[in-house]
């Protein structure tokens, strides 16, 4: 039985609906196993936090060594690259419970550094969307992803209501983009995300007749078998 907390129904232009909820659970193991999760898209934080609280599920799931690619991409992606990058991992193990992870930057990141001046005290709201867009994109029509689960993209207990809306409105704003490969769900997961994150949320248009997403210049780069989408807007 699923313990994962309805948040809302999004319908999509199509007619298509799609449910967000939330899991305060810091690992992802037990959201997999309930089908609540096949692609997860989680902070390059690592330490105690939803990356290293998953390490072991990760390896043992997906096939993939964390100490030697898994940890590495992610501080690099963390520390040295100054692009806005999400690295896709696909599962490497036949019958693994997760598709694949999608690790994504935040503000505690070096790429986020140019935009962190302009939006002052709160998340720069054209980075989360597009981050959260271009990875549920990747998810969705490479995997073939039913049911995503997000981390706080940001430093611990620096989760914001605005980081929340912005992945809200890039899911609804896919799901009308690409009916057919809409998932079935949307799940915040982790720890630094509180219910009252989630008020901006209910002031999103559920239909978007009155917003629509705007593509932006993807680049593919491959390193071995991570996939790397540089993000340009």
């Amino acid at each position: 039985m699923s313990k994962t907390t309805p948040l809302s129904i999004l319908q999509s232009k199509a007619g298509i609906q799609t449910r967000l909820g939330y899991d305060f659970q810091l690992a992802f193991e037990p959201l997999a196993r309930r089908a609540d999760a096949d692609v997860v898209i989680v902070s390059t934080e690592e330490g105690f936090s939803p990356l290293g609280g998953s390490r072991r599920f990760f390896e043992g799931d997906l096939g993939i060594s964390y100490d030697d690619e898994i940890y590495p991409l992610a501080n690099w992606n963390r520390f040295e690259n100054e692009r806005v990058t999400l690295i896709a991992l696909a599962s490497r193990k036949v019958g693994s419970l997760l598709r694949g992870i999608i690790l994504a930057p935040g503000e505690n990141c070096r790429s986020y550094s140019e935009y962190s001046s302009s939006a002052g005290h709160k998340p720069h709201r054209n980075f989360y969307y597009n981050v959260t867009y271009e990875a549920i994109q990747y998810a969705c029509n490479t995997w073939s992803a039913q049911s995503l689960a997000i981390s706080h993209l940001c430093s611990c207990n620096q989760f914001h209501e605005d980081m929340a809306t912005c992945h809200a409105e890039a899911f609804a704003h896919f799901c009308d983009a690409w009916p057919s490969s809409a998932p079935k769900s949307f799940i915040f997961s982790g720890c630094c995300i509180k219910q009252e994150h989630f008020n901006g949320i209910k002031y999103l248009n559920a239909e978007g007749q009155s917003t629509y997403h705007r593509a932006i210049n993807v680049t593919t780069e491959y390193k071995d078998q991570a996939v790397l989408l540089h993000l340009d807007w």
